[in-house]
């Protein structure tokens, strides 16, 4: 085979130690991969691939060297995910603090990207690539080890860490351990597992090696193969030059023993060239892998109905598809001839067009050849560090001119008013992007999973106990008599709200196809939904969600700090939204004024205003304010169906609608999806339905029942204009007050006590009080359900700072300092030469007047706070313009 000749060709050349070596046939694209061809798997320390032009440095280097797969240690990208880089996909796991500091990757071709099934980051210096493969599964753990300087403790932690993925993979599988192990094995030592083809003197991180390859069973690769020294070496020395050779060999490849065999051949490369002082170790290996059969979503350009003449000819076919629909058919039928109504058009019409959506590379044909020129000028110091600085210098122009074409991009999109593409635009100069996600997830025992299977399970055992409730199994059915018919103009109302631009649910029905639909379609549309409604039948379909898993915080490991967001029916929102119109003002009248989340004309600007104006009336007039802000568990997630159903009831609205609604949520249950893959249907129990336009109102009802039931015949708050205002809440997030300490801790003890009849438990350790007072109280204590909580001397509501001083000053600076950081990372937009200085100002408003002005409608200016304010915004415009504090008018 080519390929096998191709290998043959790059033997142990004769050069002398220190010199480029041997010069590796140029590949410009990589061959067609072929399951049984050997392929190429080495590890390399680049020292750093966040320095501009470096990915693109490594995969050159892999198509002239052919490698298939290279990991890496010294990443340096912080976070941890996956992203495409010229025919290539890079995996890599970082620091989830944001620091560029190790950092370890993988990049494979195109080729065995297909065949990956799995990527596990573990940590800032371990990561896992499972890839499918005949007749066993192949496993790569790429590492970075500590250097020497580190404590061992440091290093025993990253042995650990490899350990418990091997006590989790299974036997039978290829895995192979490989980067920078910072250790030294030396030469002659053979034993069963090292052989005799090592460098320099053992170490003590050399025998924790050794320990560690007994105890798995493991051989290192590149000491088992006889090689000159230029081939063996990893490293060279800074103190490295010549005459005077330092080179060791610290980096190293480990596979099972009973699969050592199927490596041929494993040596270095030192006349390869990243800038680095380490050198690639690559192997071949007899290793058979296998396609995986992914499920790809298919691509669809909604884009393109923005133009008038594609947008025409959908909605004609749209239009003529609908005539034929069938209306005495059942309703699931009718549905399902919609839904491939749909994807039939889609794929005519507006099939995604794979050249427009690959995304450009700043990188030149240019700098490569530089750095190909560079890598020859290794043995030249003095030549090679000259072209060096053209390199760095080509960069830099490469990237701005990259950067203006997006400005000019940016500035053609806004004079078209097309602001999604602005935002999109914006993204990408910012380097926004890229999100950092995290595949890691543990069980409960807090062990590391990696196998799909058991992810999987581990995702479904946790929703069924998050909605797991003790609810009535079988609904009493009753005759449900009043409920007004469907209207045409309702839909069409519904229809004409909902937005676009929205994930579709497991129907895949886009919300853009339903807004093109003429007046036989809606009246077709409306005929499906009066027969729902008129049956109470709900279809199958609708009552699937699926869920996708966002991390609440960066670095989320298990499923409890995932955030799971619904993707649901853009049909049956449609549906909903008309009953929600239709419970609306009947709910509504039984919602209290201090309740401000999801009500009309409200929001957390006038509730930070409301607690804002409550506590400065209670400070003029010298009246202590006692409050607690109340944390609950995953309220949404807990509420009880049946007490649901009942609240309800008692608002009186249409017994066709309390059907509908009980329906939806006795029959509802959730997928998950996970790394691509469905897991299976789990039932939802308890909680209202994520995504769905009825939810806030039926949280809003539900809690309002449970504070009405709190406080009946309570008298405690504060006293203001005659009465008593004792909570104001938006949603579950809830601030209680009192006058009193007794008073604050009978209100809250009578809250948790009915809160839990409903279902709702009180998160003591997120619960906080504080004590507002121009008198310095320092003896007060609160109990919730026995256990103290904790006081504060200040805390966020609504995302801003209250304290109890009750001063501005610590909410502006934290403003500032926000809108400060929000305005660092967008400088590249906002000092560009390129922008319109009115699309700069604009995009200020947009981008950071929003943060720092957020809820300053409670604030209390003054004159120092204005002038803080004043000065920041002219640090922005002097910033925007490049103009030097120095300079004045």
């Amino acid at each position: 085979m080519a390929l096998t000749a191709k290998l043959s060709q790059s033997g142990v050349s004769s050069f002398p130690i220190g010199s480029p070596g041997e010069a590796v046939m140029s590949v410009t694209t990589m061959p067609k991969f072929h399951a049984r061809e050997k392929i190429r798997i080495g590890t390399w320390n680049v020292k750093t691939m966040a320095q501009e032009g470096n990915i693109h440095n490594a995969t050159k280097e892999m198509r002239r060297m052919n490698v298939d797969i290279m990991g890496i240690s010294e990443m340096r990208w912080p976070g941890t995910g996956s992203t495409e880089v010229d025919e290539h996909r890079v995996y890599y796991s970082g620091m989830e603090d944001g620091r560029h500091e190790y950092g370890v990757g993988v990049i494979v071709n195109k080729a065995i990207a297909r065949c990956i099934s799995n990527f596990v980051p573990i940590s800032e210096r371990v990561m896992l690539i499972q890839i499918s493969a005949r007749p066993v599964n192949l496993n790569i753990i790429q590492i970075y080890a500590p250097t020497a300087d580190k404590e061992d403790s440091e290093a025993e932690e990253l042995y650990e860490d490899i350990a418990k993925i091997y006590r989790k993979l299974p036997k039978q599988e290829v895995t192979i351990t490989m980067g920078d192990f910072n250790a030294k094995v030396g030469a002659g030592h053979k034993t069963e597992l090292i052989g005799m083809h090592g460098l320099g003197e053992r170490n003590e991180r050399g025998d924790m090696l050794e320990k560690f390859a007994e105890e798995y069973n493991l051989v290192v690769l590149n000491t088992q193969f006889k090689q000159p020294p230029r081939r063996l070496y990893t490293w060279r020395s800074p103190l490295d030059k010549p005459g005077r050779i330092v080179r060791n060999q610290i980096d190293f490849v480990l596979i099972n023993k009973r699969f050592r065999n199927s490596c041929s051949n494993m040596k270095t490369y030192p006349g390869a060239d990243i800038k680095s002082d380490h050198v690639p170790l690559i192997g071949n290996f007899k290793i058979t892998l296998k396609k995986l059969k992914k499920k790809i979503p298919k691509r669809v350009n909604l884009r393109m109905l923005k133009d008038p003449n594609t947008r025409e000819g959908v909605k004609g076919e749209l239009k003529e598809r609908m005539k034929q629909l069938d209306e005495n058919k059942p309703v699931e039928t009718q549905l399902k001839y919609i839904k491939e109504t749909i994807e039939s058009i889609e794929l005519i019409h507006l099939k995604g067009n794979k050249e427009r959506l690959k995304k450009k590379s700043w990188m030149t044909e240019e700098i490569l050849d530089l750095m190909e020129q560079r890598r020859l000028k290794k043995g030249n110091a003095r030549e090679y560090k000259e072209i060096n600085q053209v390199i760095r210098k080509e960069i830099r122009k490469a990237k701005e001119s990259e950067e203006k074409r997006k400005c000019e991009e940016i500035e053609a999109y806004q004079s078209k008013f097309d602001e999604f593409n602005v935002h999109k635009k914006i993204k990408e100069v910012t380097g926004q992007g890229r999100k950092a996600t995290s595949g890691k997830l543990l069980d409960s025992d807090g062990n590391i999973i990696v196998d799909m299977h058991e992810k999987k399970n581990t995702w479904i055992k946790y929703l069924e106990k998050l909605f797991e409730d003790n609810r009535n199994q079988v609904i009493q059915e009753t005759e449900a008599r009043n409920g007004l018919y469907i209207l045409e103009s309702e839909v069409k109302a519904a229809i004409d709200q909902t937005k676009e631009g929205k994930a579709a649910g497991p129907d895949n029905i886009q919300a853009e196809f339903l807004k093109l639909m003429d007046e036989n379609g809606v009246r077709k549309i409306t005929k499906v939904f009066n027969n729902i409604y008129n049956s109470s039948v709900i279809p199958q379909e609708w009552l699937v969600s699926e869920f996708i898993a966002l991390p609440k915080k960066c670095g989320a490991k298990r499923c409890e700090e995932y955030r799971t967001i619904s993707l649901m029916s853009h049909l049956l929102k449609i549906f909903l939204k008309i009953i929600h119109r239709r419970i609306y003002k009947r709910c509504e009248d039984q919602i209290s004024q201090n309740q401000f989340g999801f009500v009309n004309a409200v929001g957390t600007r006038e509730a930070l205003f409301a607690v804002q104006v409550l506590v400065q009336r209670c400070r003029d007039v010298n009246c202590d304010v006692y409050c607690c802000l109340i944390d609950y568990q995953k309220a949404f997630d807990r509420v009880q169906h049946e007490k649901m159903i009942k609240v309800l009831r008692k608002t009186g609205i249409d017994e066709k609608d309390l059907k509908i609604i009980r329906n939806l949520y006795w029959n509802q249950s959730a997928t998950m999806r996970v790394d691509g893959e469905i897991t299976e249907a789990v039932k939802i129990e308890r909680g209202v339905r994520q995504g769905c336009v009825l939810s806030p109102l039926l949280f809003n009802i539900y809690s309002e029942q449970i504070f009405k039931e709190a406080l009946e015949n309570e008298e405690g708050g504060l006293p203001i204009n005659g009465e008593r205002l004792s909570n104001i809440r938006y949603a579950d997030d809830t601030i209680v007050f009192a006058d009193s300490q007794q008073g604050l801790q009978r209100l809250v003890t009578k809250i948790a006590e009915a809160s839990k009849e409903y279902g709702l438990d009180i998160n003591n350790k997120k619960t906080k009080y504080m004590v507002i007072s121009k008198d310095k109280i320092s003896n007060s204590h609160i109990v919730i359900n026995n256990q103290p909580i904790e006081r504060v001397q200040h805390t966020v509501y609504l995302g801003t700072i209250i304290n109890e001083e009750w001063k501005n000053v610590q909410e502006i600076k934290s403003r500032i300092a926000k809108a400060t950081a929000a305005f660092n990372k967008m400088s590249r937009i906002f000092k560009s030469h390129d922008l319109k200085i009115e699309t700069k100002t604009r995009l200020l408003k947009c981008y950071i007047f929003s943060i720092l002005l957020y809820g300053a409608e409670s604030w209390t200016l003054n004159e120092y706070i204005t002038k803080k304010i004043e000065a920041f915004e002219m640090w922005l415009y002097r910033r925007m313009l490049r103009i030097s504090w120095t300079e004045h008018i």
